[in-house]
């Protein structure tokens, strides 16, 4: 499945890599015959696809998971996530990245982007170790969000926060093999000045870098930037001079159609995160116009969002809800679908994250971010009719990834991490998760009696 521009799906294909990147695609049997010394992986059955892209997710809440269950979505902030991010230290938020990482990789996925931690440089260190490709940035808000306090620990002076990502810049724009890049980014509209915003996109257009902000999340959010600012969410980033091609705009679930308009003029980036908005209850789903985002050329990257708010990093699974639940509220089958989703998950993804040029697809010269999924078990049969993109997206799920390879090299094979070992991450994402929770002084709830 290689998602080049003719979308060709290659039969009894092959893919031939020479360092980190593809050197030629084809049939089995004739590279075979070209390249009689290469090493063969056999990959027989399966599907070979581009890696995913995975366009918006916060690493270090992989410790978090459990915590935002069926919680109001106020409640949810002030007292879960707040005080859980003002206790996590270096190490935590290091682990929590390497479980977010591995999950992803387990599930297919080879690329993701970081909205922003406190502690970048340790998710960049858990990238660099397990392998995984990254976008980073640090949280960056200076001012009390409206209706959830947010913590002095987690602010900054605008003039701070800069230096301080110019630096992180300097320092890891490009490490790790290429495999790292650093953004500047927004936490939320309510959370950051006008003179940081202002700063932040000066420093994005100074260094040549993107901006990952979530933005128009849903209609609280609105009400309040009206009261504050006299205008909605994308407007006042549109009076800010931030939106723009290198812009990456996530859940979007409470911007209207006269907005969507004006994000697609200016070539706006889209992050959709539907299993985040259905478990948090964003509205995205009920409420957003994706579907009018696509159909108007924009485009729209799939997010998992965080282990904690989403539950799961498989982007099979968010592929599956980004292709059916907008068909469920148009009461429209054919609004979205498989191969819609698939591009989201894959090349849109890239797109989104302005690396589109190396990752994405499956072409001759592009970085070799290769995913391979077993088809051989119950829910890919029968095949009278076998569709590997609709198979993949409505019947299968990450389980069925066998093997990974990112940059040239194999980070996971016949579902064995090779880059670290479980055991170790099983007990160090365990102490870690229970150190923040009992620092933080989060409540360790049942529901049911456990006897």
């Amino acid at each position: 499945m290689t998602m080049n521009r003719e979308r060709q799906l290659v039969a009894d294909g092959a893919v031939l890599i020479k360092g980190d990147r593809i050197a030629a695609i084809g049939k089995a049997a004739d590279l075979l015959a070209a390249n009689p010394g290469a090493e063969f992986v056999d990959a027989t059955g399966c599907l070979v696809t581009p890696g995913f892209v995975d366009a918006h997710n916060h690493p270090a809440h992989f410790l978090s998971k459990g915590l935002l269950d069926d919680v109001e979505t106020g409640r949810r902030w002030a007292t879960r996530l707040y005080p859980f991010d003002t206790k996590i230290g270096p190490d935590e938020c290091y682990w929590g990245s390497m479980g977010t990482f591995a999950e992803m990789i387990r599930n297919g996925t080879t690329c993701f982007a970081d909205p922003g931690g406190f502690y970048p440089e340790e998710t960049i260190r858990a990238a660099e170790r397990i392998g995984i490709r990254g976008v980073v940035t640090r949280s960056i808000t200076d001012i009390h969000d409206a209706g959830r306090p947010t913590p002095d620990a987690l602010m900054g002076s605008p003039a701070e926060i800069v230096d301080g990502m110019k630096r992180l810049y300097g320092e890891h724009h490009g490490g790790a093999e290429g495999r790292i890049r650093v953004w500047m980014g927004l936490r939320t509209v309510m959370a950051t000045s006008d003179e940081l915003c202002r700063a932040v996109r000066d420093a994005a257009e100074l260094l040549g870098v993107g901006i990952h902000a979530h933005l128009a999340i849903n209609p609280l959010e609105t009400q309040q930037c009206l009261r504050k600012w006299g205008a909605r969410p994308v407007e006042r980033y549109r009076r800010l001079g931030l939106l723009g091609p290198n812009f990456l705009a996530v859940h979007m679930g409470a911007a209207d159609l006269s907005e969507v308009e004006l994000l697609a003029g200016l070539d706006v980036k889209i992050g959709h995160c539907p299993s985040a908005s259905m478990l948090g209850a964003f509205g995205c789903i009920s409420h957003g116009h994706f579907p009018e985002m696509i159909a108007a050329g924009m485009t729209v990257g799939l997010g998992s969002d965080a282990a904690a708010i989403s539950r799961f990093l498989d982007l099979v699974r968010v592929m599956y809800l980004a292709a059916c639940a907008h068909k469920d509220v148009h009461y429209d089958a054919e609004i979205m679908g498989a191969h819609k989703a698939f591009e989201m998950a894959t090349i849109d993804g890239a797109r989104a994250l302005l690396w589109d040029d190396a990752i994405g697809s499956l072409e001759t010269g592009k970085l070799a971010d290769i995913t391979i999924v077993e088809c051989s078990g119950l829910e890919w049969h029968p095949r009278p009719a076998f569709n590997p993109v609709a198979n993949l997206v409505y019947s299968s799920s990450g389980a069925a990834v066998r093997s990974v390879m990112i940059n040239g090299r194999f980070v996971m094979r016949d579902r064995r991490l090779l880059t670290l070992e479980e055991d170790e991450l099983r007990a160090a994402t365990s102490r870690a998760a229970a150190d923040a929770v009992r620092l933080a002084g989060l409540p360790e709830e049942q529901r049911w009696p456990v006897i």
